[in-house]
């Protein structure tokens, strides 16, 4: 409501408020705490609590009705007063309801809703974070997107958790469909010391997706461009602050796909390959192991289900058998 009207004279009154939303609040208004205090005022809107009305001495009062309670999933009903000049119901049925319960006319009105505008930045990174990942640099970015108030959000898949503790820095298990997220990206960030032909960076260009990287000698070599398709940062991080002021003019660009060369190396020949269909097999463990799949220990004598496929592959490793 004040997001929207705040160009009026208005302010909100509480009881308790939680902080972060007494800070958002007062972004666009006055907001106090009431404390007894007396209340004059040309209109006051509440809400169930009732108990404000003994102390607003001046103005008219209007009580918003937020829930059916036709329902009877409530058993506690808003105490009507005497003293409220109107009622407003947020949809036309809580109106209709209301005024058919309690015999009190009830206005329309929809909550109002003004949406932000203000896109989140959003990296992605798929790296296991040691030194020569450059798990460092992407704690030292981190830091500067803090510091110079970048609104954001980090997509970290790797087995290696809570190395880089930031509230914006997003753990995910390692998976074979990070491209999904690599094209809903801003960035992708890899900061290696080293890299021959990183994958990572090359899924993310041909998705026509910026990366922030690091100065690979290679890259000039396959077309990667400081500014117009790339943020590159110096190995020492002595750029990192120049890099996060521009982090927001996202470059736009068309990436040129590499070409390999096997289609002169690999022998000619027509595939005779047909996909067996997988069928459920019946397994039985022997050794005690971590199951990547279950998430969790297995132990002899347990039995379950996976599909050929697998069962095959966990006997190959001589952790279960296959029942008959």
């Amino acid at each position: 409501m004040v997001k929207k009207y705040h160009k009026y004279d208005i302010a909100v009154v509480y009881r308790t408020c939680d902080y972060q939303q007494l800070k958002r609040i007062t972004k666009y208004c006055k907001a106090y705490r009431f404390d007894g205090q007396d209340i004059r005022c040309k209109v006051a809107i509440i809400n169930y609590d009732t108990s404000i009305i003994d102390h607003i001495k001046e103005g008219k009062i209007y009580m918003t009705i937020h829930a059916d309670y036709s329902n009877p999933a409530y058993k506690v009903y808003p105490k009507l007063d005497e003293r409220i000049t109107g009622y407003i119901g947020i949809t036309k049925h809580i109106c209709d309801s209301f005024e058919k319960q309690f015999g009190k006319k009830c206005m329309l009105s929809y909550n109002p809703l003004t949406l932000d505008k203000k896109k989140r930045l959003v990296l992605v990174s798929a790296t296991r974070l040691s030194r020569i990942k450059g798990k460092d640099r992407m704690i030292a970015l981190a830091n500067m997107l803090d510091e110079m108030g970048i609104d954001y959000v980090w997509y970290v898949f790797t087995n290696d958790k809570d190395e880089i503790k930031n509230k914006n820095v997003i753990y995910m298990k390692p998976r074979l469909d990070v491209y999904k997220w690599i094209r809903e990206a801003d960035y992708v960030v890899q900061l290696s010391d080293t890299e021959g032909l990183s994958y990572t960076i090359n899924e993310a260009l041909y998705s026509n997706v910026a990366v922030i990287v690091t100065p690979l000698p290679y890259l000039e070599e396959i077309g990667v461009r400081d500014g117009e398709n790339a943020y590159i940062m110096n190995f020492d991080c002595s750029n990192i602050r120049e890099i996060v002021s521009k982090i927001m003019n996202v470059p736009k660009f068309k990436f040129k796909h590499l070409e390999d060369n096997y289609e002169t190396i690999l022998a000619r020949g027509k595939s005779t390959y047909k996909q067996e269909e997988l069928k459920s097999v019946r397994v039985q463990c022997i050794v005690r192991y971590f199951d990547v799949i279950l998430e969790r220990y297995v132990f002899p004598p347990e039995l379950f289900n996976v599909d050929t496929l697998r069962g095959e592959y966990l006997e190959g490793l001589g952790l279960v058998r296959i029942c008959e």
